[in-house]
């Protein structure tokens, strides 16, 4: 019985074909696999400091004011909710350069982007902060509650300082504490910057704060890890 086999030529053209196939589909899967990577983060982190708000407030029965963790006791909030979490590292303050993340030799902040890859502002999540067990960072804003602007704020780095993108909106999401201790994503209702949500978590935006409110709209649209580039 005459045998019959694919001459080189047409193993090399299925294979070429093959690779075309895979050089167009490839990248694509790779970022679905990082979009459902980062949409599960952002919801296990979100819940869980969710929970660890709750468990602060029920132990300690106190409001979430700065008159109560002023540090006068011993105890200011981020190192409340760095116990509350059991952090495995203190990462300091971004203003004194002694923590994870510091500024360049000029004073300027590289580190972290804003949703479009820009300079971000600092100034909101630069009080001190804390990386848990599993290598996720937490920035704190505990003092402009103090005159009344925006009351605590957690930033929460999902897969850890040390791993990219590092931007807002991307893997950075930011959320503002009632002094009740309601955890809200940062442009909700009641936050800081609702009526500016739609500005600060846009991709033509040039606010240094963009980003800002991304936690928002990580909340309520169902597709919006799917609408990351």
């Amino acid at each position: 019985m005459e045998k019959y086999a694919f001459t080189l030529a047409e193993v090399l053209i299925t294979l070429g074909i093959i690779g075309v196939v895979a050089a167009m589909t490839l990248p694509s899967l790779v970022n679905r696999t990082r979009q459902k990577e980062l949409e599960t983060a952002f919801q296990k982190q979100y819940s869980v400091l969710q929970q660890s708000i709750l468990k602060i407030k029920n132990t300690d029965n106190l409001n979430f004011e700065c008159e109560n963790y002023n540090g006068t006791n011993g105890t200011t909030f981020k190192k409340r909710l760095a116990e509350e979490y059991k952090a495995t590292k203190d990462c300091g303050s971004i203003n004194y350069n002694v923590g994870c993340v510091i500024n360049e030799d000029d004073g300027s902040f590289t580190y972290y982007k804003t949703l479009n890859g820009k300079t971000l502002e600092r100034a909101y999540f630069d009080d001190g902060g804390f990386i848990t067990i599993d290598g996720t960072t937490f920035f704190i804003e505990q003092g402009r509650q103090a005159y009344n602007e925006t009351g605590f704020l957690v930033s929460i780095d999902l897969n850890g300082y040390k791993k990219k993108p590092n931007r807002m909106g991307y893997d950075f999401f930011m959320f503002q504490l009632t002094k009740e201790g309601k955890v809200l994503p940062m442009g909700a209702e009641n936050t800081y910057w609702e009526e500016s949500r739609e500005e600060l978590c846009s991709n033509t935006s040039s606010s240094s704060m963009n980003g800002f409110t991304c936690a928002y709209y990580a909340v309520t649209d169902k597709d919006y890890f799917k609408k990351l580039h």
